[in-house]
């Protein structure tokens, strides 16, 4: 098939959304499918299975709006949209075959990171009207999402065909993502001079978003005697000022360890003893699937399309969302007074929910749906002419 990519920016070797199209791009092309990726920014390497199209920055309030009018121009004119089999968009925008939803939907992020006053904004008025043409079905053929949340999401918001979405899960590397070997955790820890601490890790790109504050609240909420013994070990690009004076003013600033982005994210989840990751809202969460893979249990909330993997009292903690953080601090005292014993098994446990979430059956999944929308769309061709 010839394929049509469209994303904002194609940068291999980055991490969430980028890492999804990263690995759609290697593993279509290796299977002799053409991709031509319409894009501002590439940072890839072109050959005969993979193509760039640049798309012009264009003027506006909003780049989301300004990207899509763009990419369209490009599309329709001089019928290059007819040149593919398949046009597969990774960011808002329409007409399209196939959308995969890749960031947050904006009709639930607007209440949770914004004023009520917010919609109002142009900027997000002109984000809600193109997220709402986007997932049409008169628009999209088919949309895929990562998440039983995001599944919840677009047919509840916009009443969109359940039997034209497909949930097609990330996947994990198990050769960059495995459990602790023996003695390896507690050599990690004595080399990171984490020993003899109880450690939670919170691994983010954004500090806010992801629920930095509500961790660090949680941990100021634990009883004395508990809060002696943890450690917030804080793993990602971010400022770390305003949380900082955070954790001064409520006294637990010893508590915290600011890391800073780290390649070799494994021997920090090894390190840790539970992965604290209250974040608001977020269609997936790598980090979620990550800290399973390496055994490592973890608590956080139902906004977090990862969620799924995880099972209460189990293999981690649910709560409802990052606000209840009188009920993070319970789970964590909680957990941290259970035995060794019960943590190696909650462990065992993490690691077990995370058996079907391959990058081998994510594309192969990804394909099946490729192979069926384009069956479709040529008969719905065929007939038209008919």
């Amino acid at each position: 098939m010839k394929i049509a990519l469209i994303r904002n920016k194609y940068s291999p070797g980055g991490g969430g959304a980028e890492k999804v199209a990263e690995k759609f791009v290697t593993h279509f092309t290796g299977r002799g499918h053409e991709i031509t990726i319409f894009s501002e920014k590439f940072s890839g390497r072109e050959s005969d299975k993979l193509k760039w199209r640049k798309v012009p920055r264009g003027g506006g309030l909003s780049k989301t709006s300004s990207f899509h009018r763009q990419v369209q121009n490009i599309l329709n004119k001089d019928n290059c949209r007819d040149e593919f089999d398949i046009v597969y968009t990774m960011c808002r925008t329409f007409p399209a075959d196939i959308f995969r939803v890749t960031e947050q939907l904006h009709y639930e992020w607007l209440p949770i990171g914004y004023s009520r006053l917010a919609k109002f904004n142009p900027r997000h008025r002109a984000i809600l009207k193109l997220e709402q043409k986007t997932i049409d079905p008169v628009n999209m053929r088919y949309i895929i999402v990562n998440s039983k949340l995001l599944r919840e999401q677009v047919v509840r918001r916009f009443n969109y065909p359940e039997d034209r979405i497909s949930q097609v899960s990330n996947g994990v590397d198990r050769n960059v993502f495995f459990p602790a070997e023996n003695g390896e955790k507690e050599e990690i820890k004595k080399r990171l001079h984490l020993s003899d601490r109880f450690v939670c890790i919170f691994a983010a790109a954004n500090f806010k978003i992801k629920g930095l504050n509500e961790a660090i609240r949680a941990i100021a909420g634990l009883n004395e005697e508990l809060r002696r013994r943890v450690t917030l070990l804080v793993v990602g690009k971010d400022k770390p000022k305003p949380f900082l004076e955070l954790a001064e003013k409520l006294n637990v600033t010893e508590n915290l360890v600011f890391a800073g982005k780290q390649s070799n994210m494994r021997e920090y989840y090894i390190a840790s003893d539970l992965l604290l990751y209250p974040s608001h809202y977020e269609t997936f969460g790598n980090v979620i699937l990550e800290a399973c893979a390496c055994g490592v249990p973890v608590l956080t909330t139902s906004m977090v399309g990862a969620a799924e993997l995880i099972r209460d009292n189990q293999n981690g903690f649910l709560v409802k969302s990052a606000k209840k953080i009188d009920q993070i601090t319970a789970f964590l005292e909680a957990y941290m007074e259970l035995p060794e014993s019960e943590h190696r098994k909650f462990g065992e446990r993490a690691l077990s929910a995370t058996a079907s979430y391959t990058w081998e059956k994510h594309i192969s999944d990804l394909e099946n749906i490729f192979e069926k929308v384009h069956q479709e769309k040529n008969a719905a061709n065929k007939a038209e002419k008919a």
